[in-house]
């Protein structure tokens, strides 16, 4: 049995469990982990930096909690580090090498462990790399794949842009988890890409079901599916287990 087997089998085992806690709770409704969802991109405007004590990154989707007990809040996606840097190379043509997150990223290498850590220098601009062939071939497409079109042994959505939902229904990228993805999706006005839902507020389960829903289930989006959805209507549907910043600006030829 191959590692990534392994780690899918431990991932479905903790989601069961949590799975079962939030139905008997609130019903078939309630938010599955590593649920794949559709939102729009332009609707993506918040940033959730902070979590729930006592949760990591991984622990975080599917989870209800009450955001106003626990303290917990969106701020402005376009304040991020990483969004800005992406805007200023993709939008504004700037090299990565003059953008902040690039450089924050070379001042946090530690020349100690250079060549057994993905921290190092020539790591960091390979990763900028393919960051560029991401967005070329995105621009390409016109689609993000989801999860288990890019890995088929993946659980369900499991490593994909995690979103929150909080009681307004307003959608935060959830820390650490998919922000170039999502300044892509929205420099090249991509209408719905698939997510994975993260922390969501208790008074905010009803605004997942209409999420559910592929694109081309919906009768907005019909007329302009993409090729690469029409292929996740006839070959993923079955296998997924049921499941606005002013970024319009002309890109320029040259940002990359």
């Amino acid at each position: 049995m191959a590692i990534h087997d392994i780690k899918q089998i431990m991932i479905a085992l903790r989601a069961l469990h949590r799975d079962r806690e939030n139905r008997a709770v609130f019903g078939t409704v309630a938010p599955r982990t590593a649920e794949l969802i559709w939102v729009d991109p332009k609707k993506i405007n918040f940033y959730m930096g902070q979590l729930p004590e006592g949760l990591n990154i991984r622990r975080t989707s599917g989870r209800i909690v009450d955001f106003e007990r626990r303290g917990l809040s969106f701020s402005p996606l376009e304040d991020v580090i990483p969004v800005k840097s992406s805007l200023m190379h993709w939008r504004d043509g700037l090299p990565w090498e003059e953008t902040p997150d690039f450089i924050n990223r070379m001042m946090r290498v530690k020349f100690f462990r250079a060549g057994i850590s993905h921290n190092t220098k020539s790591a960091i601009t390979r990763r900028y790399r393919k960051l560029d062939e991401l967005y070329r071939r995105i621009e390409k497409e016109r689609a993000f794949k989801t999860q288990k079109q890019l890995k088929p042994w993946n659980f369900r959505e499991y490593g994909g842009v995690q979103i929150g939902i909080d009681a307004a229904g307003r959608f935060a990228v959830m820390r650490g988890s998919g922000l170039h993805r999502i300044t892509i999706a929205k420099l090249l006005d991509l209408p719905y890409i698939p997510a994975m839902v993260g922390l969501v507020d208790v008074n905010a389960i009803s605004y997942l079901e209409p999420l559910r829903a592929p694109p081309e289930h919906r009768a907005e989006f019909a007329s302009g599916t993409s090729d690469m959805l029409r292929e996740y209507r006839s070959s993923e549907r079955l296998a997924v287990d049921a499941s606005a910043m002013s970024l319009r600006s002309p890109l320029p030829g040259s940002a990359r």
